[in-house]
């Protein structure tokens, strides 16, 4: 999945935060950039209600 931002607005990123990575580093962290956005949005986005969820019971007994 490619990054939403571009190279040039990962760098300014970089440079804000005053992180002092060589250009391999930044290379392998902005590869997998587009993964780490796709997490953010799935962290963000709101949990179902309790009553959409199935009710589900486990049980130690052989048999239940």
């Amino acid at each position: 999945m490619p990054p939403t931002m571009t190279e040039a607005e990962f760098e300014a990123l970089l440079s804000r935060a005053g992180l002092p990575l060589g250009a391999a580093e930044k290379a392998g962290i902005y590869q997998i950039l587009g993964g780490l956005e796709a997490m953010q949005a799935l962290i963000r986005t709101p949990l179902p209600e309790a009553a959409a969820e199935p009710a589900t019971t486990f049980s130690a007994e052989p048999g239940r």
